[in-house]
């Protein structure tokens, strides 16, 4: 594959995890202002917010003893790692695929301290795949140094 395409696949993955970095970013900001009474949304944010709570008063297991606060601390702090590495392998930094790696083991992480698999967990198989074809995409050209 020319280097050129390879250059521009990894950039559409990097684009892609930004995206959904901000975006967790933002929901877990959101969250974490309406669960701390900082601001009172109505409709998809209530829900949300008591779906949260909902799941983890009942998940099987809790390891970290996370809150509802601590774990949207928590997103936010995988939608920070997910952007600063998108951002990082677009410059093509060994510290980028560093911190989409601890942002994978992060959402990993969920899974285990909640002793839960659901649709997420596509997801998170989803930006796995990504994540070996950003490797695969940004690997240094033949010849190279």
């Amino acid at each position: 594959m020319p280097s050129e395409l390879m250059r521009s696949l990894a950039i559409i993955i990097c684009l892609l995890f930004l995206a959904s970095g901000l975006v967790r970013i933002g929901v877990s900001i959101l969250m974490i202002g309406q669960a701390s009474g900082w601001w009172m949304f109505t409709g998809e944010a209530v829900e949300a917010l008591a779906d949260t709570q909902r799941f983890i008063a009942e998940a099987p297991l809790n390891l970290v003893g996370f809150t509802p606060l601590t774990y949207f601390g928590f997103i936010a702090f995988m939608g920070v790692t997910i952007c600063l590495g998108a951002l990082g392998q677009i410059w093509r930094k060994r510290w980028g695929l560093a911190l989409i790696g601890i942002y994978l083991l992060s959402h990993g992480f969920l899974f285990v301290n909640f002793a839960t698999v659901n649709p997420k967990l596509g997801l998170w198989g989803l930006a796995v795949a990504l994540t070996a074809i950003l490797v695969w995409a940004n690997r240094a050209p033949e010849g190279a140094p």
